[in-house]
C-alpha cells in the first residue's frame, strides 16, 4: 500500500490559512440554490474543514441581526457536531469558540450550554490535523509508557473497556484486520482500558490482544486507573470504544474510528488514487466543480503538500487527470487552472517531458475560443472527397460532433443528439459529424445507421491538420457556431445545447 493514503485524508480535513472568496451575496444565491442551509452544509461538507468553516463564517455573519446569526451558527453547530463525516468536528468547535463561549452570539437554548461547551472541551485537542495531546500511562507489564516518543511507523489508540457491548463487537473485527495488516509501515497498536479493575483489564487482554501475531504490529496494553493522563478529555473519550490513528510525525489522521474506517484508510484495498478519485466525485456531486470550492481544495493540497515532491506531483497530476477527462466545460477549465497553477508554475517539481505535454495540451485548449472563427480545416465525406470544414457552415447554427466510434461517451451524445434531431432541425441547426478515429471501415459500417440529415466526415489519421487546429485529445467534443462560424460555446453537452438554444 502506498502511505499517501492516510496523509491524503489528513490533507482534506486539516485546519491552514485559507480565505473564503465569497461575497455575502454570494453565500445567499449559493444557499438559495440548495434549497435550505442545511442542503449547503451537506453540500460543502466534503471541502477541506478550514473552507468549510471560512463559508460558515460568512454565512453566519451575511446575517443582519443577532438572533438570525445565531439561529445559522446554531444550526451549523448541530449539523457538523452530529456528522458522520471524519474531522467535521472541527468546524463545531471552531463556532463555538468564536460565537457562543466567547458571548459574541447567545445559545438559544440555556438548558443546553453546557453541552456545547462539553463538545468544544472535549474535542478541542483531538482534531483531524492536530498533533497528539500528551499521553504516557502504565503498561501491563510493569513502567511507565510515553506514546507520543514512539518513532516509525503509525500509532492506534484503541480506547475500551471490558464490559462494554460495542467494544465486543470491535475488538475482534479490528484483531482481525491487524492479524491481516500488510502495509509499508509498521504498526504500533495502544490498547488503553479506561476502567480500574485490573484483573478483568488483565483477563481481557489475555483473551483478546495476546491473539494478534503479526511482525509489522506490536502491541501495548495502556490503563490509567486513576484518570492522571486526563485521556478522557484530551482524547474525547466520553463513550468507547474510540480510536485514533496517528501518524509518524504525531498528527492525527483519524479519529472516531470503526474498524472498517481504520481497514479503510491503512488497508491495501485502497490505493492513492481510489482515494483522490472519490474526493473529486464528491465534489463533482456536490458542488459542480465550483470554482471557489476547487480553488480551496487545490490551495489545501498545494500547502499540504509542500514539502514532498512526489506526494505534490502525484495530487495534481491526478487532479488534472480527472477534471480533464470529464465532460463538463467547468471541469474543462479547472483542469487548465491546475496545470497553469500548480504543474506549469511549479516546473522545479515536473520532469522536462510531462511539462512539454501539460504545456501543449493547456495550448490546444486555448484554440477556438467562443467569440473567435473556427478553424477551417480539409476533411473526407463518404466518397473520400475533401470538403472544406467551413464550407458546411451557412445555416442559423453549425454543431460540430467531433466523435470516435468506439467511444462510449461519443454514443451517449450521439444518440442524445439523434433524439433532438427533430428539434435541431425545426431550430436551423446543421449537425457535422466528424470522426477523428483510423479506423475507416469502423466509420463507414456505422455511417449505415447514421442520420442522412447530418454532415459525415471524417479526418484522415492521423495527419490530418484538424488535430493541429482543435483540441482532440478528449472526445466527444461540440462546438456550436453561428451562421458565419463564430464559435458560439465549446466542450459543451448535449442538454448544454437546448438550454443554449432554449430548445
Amino acid at each position: 500500500m502506498r502511505r499517501w493514503v492516510v496523509i491524503l485524508f489528513s490533507v482534506l480535513i486539516c485546519h491552514g490559512p485559507l480565505s473564503a472568496r465569497q461575497t455575502e451575496g454570494a453565500v445567499r444565491d449559493t444557499v438559495s440554490i440548495y434549497g435550505s442551509v442545511t442542503d449547503y452544509l451537506e453540500a460543502i461538507s466534503v471541502m477541506p474543514v478550514d473552507s468549510i468553516i471560512n463559508r460558515c463564517r460568512v454565512l453566519i455573519d451575511s446575517a443582519s441581526d443577532p438572533v438570525t446569526q445565531a439561529q445559522l451558527a446554531g444550526l451549523a453547530f448541530d449539523f457538523y457536531a452530529g456528522s458522520k463525516v471524519m474531522g467535521v468536528e472541527g468546524v463545531s468547535v471552531y463556532i463555538a469558540d468564536n460565537y457562543f463561549l466567547n458571548k459574541k452570539l447567545v445559545w438559544s437554548d440555556p438548558e443546553s450550554y453546557p453541552l456545547l461547551y462539553t463538545f468544544a472541551e472535549f474535542n478541542r485537542s483531538s482534531l483531524l490535523g492536530m498533533r497528539m495531546a500528551p499521553l504516557s500511562a502504565e503498561a501491563l507489564e510493569g513502567g511507565t509508557v510515553d506514546v507520543c516518543a514512539a518513532t516509525g511507523g503509525y500509532k492506534i489508540l484503541y480506547f475500551y473497556e471490558d464490559k462494554c457491548s460495542t467494544c465486543s463487537v470491535q475488538t475482534p473485527r479490528i484483531i482481525s484486520f491487524l492479524n491481516q495488516y500488510d502495509g509499508d509501515l509498521p504498526l504500533t497498536f495502544y490498547a488503553f482500558y479506561t476502567q480500574g479493575d485490573k484483573e478483568a483489564w488483565t483477563s481481557y487482554v489475555f483473551k483478546n490482544f495476546h491473539r494478534i501475531n503479526n511482525p509489522k504490529v506490536t502491541v501495548v496494553n495502556l490503563w490509567d486507573p486513576e484518570g492522571a493522563t486526563s485521556f478522557h478529555k484530551g482524547y474525547s473519550v466520553l463513550t468507547t470504544p474510540s480510536m485514533f490513528l496517528i501518524d509518524e510525525n504525531n498528527t492525527i489522521c483519524g479519529r472516531k474510528l470503526d474498524a472498517a474506517a481504520l481497514s479503510e484508510l491503512l488497508g491495501s484495498r485502497n490505493s492513492f488514487f481510489d482515494s483522490l478519485y472519490s474526493l473529486m466525485d464528491g465534489l463533482k456531486e456536490n458542488l459542480g466543480f465550483e470554482e471557489d470550492a476547487l480553488q480551496d481544495v487545490c490551495a489545501a493540497f498545494a500547502a499540504r503538500t509542500a514539502d514532498n515532491d512526489q506526494l505534490y506531483c502525484d495530487t495534481f497530476y491526478g487532479i488534472f487527470s480527472y477534471l480533464r477527462a470529464q465532460n463538463d466545460i467547468a471541469a474543462q477549465d479547472s483542469a487548465v487552472m491546475v496545470a497553469e497553477q500548480y504543474i506549469l508554475g511549479q516546473k522545479e517539481k515536473w520532469s522536462p517531458e510531462l511539462l512539454q505535454m501539460l504545456e501543449h495540451s493547456v495550448a490546444m485548449y486555448h484554440l477556438n475560443p467562443v467569440g473567435s472563427m473556427a478553424a477551417d480545416a480539409t476533411l473526407l465525406n463518404r466518397r473520400d472527397r475533401e470538403r472544406r470544414l467551413s464550407a458546411m457552415f451557412g445555416r442559423k447554427y453549425s454543431l460540430v460532433f467531433f466523435n470516435l466510434v468506439s467511444c462510449a461517451d461519443c454514443r451517449s451524445f450521439k444518440q442524445a443528439l439523434e433524439d433532438m434531431d427533430p428539434v435541431l432541425k425545426k431550430n436551423g441547426v446543421k449537425v457535422i459529424s466528424v470522426y477523428v478515429g483510423p479506423d475507416e471501415e469502423e466509420w463507414r459500417q456505422e455511417l449505415k445507421g447514421g442520420l442522412r440529415r447530418w454532415k459525415h466526415l471524417r479526418a484522415s489519421w492521423p495527419d490530418a491538420e484538424i488535430y493541429d487546429l482543435y483540441d482532440l485529445s478528449i472526445v466527444p467534443k461540440l462546438y456550436l457556431l453561428d451562421k458565419t462560424g463564430t464559435v458560439i460555446a465549446k466542450d459543451i453537452t448535449p442538454a448544454t445545447i437546448e438550454e443554449l438554444l432554449q430548445l
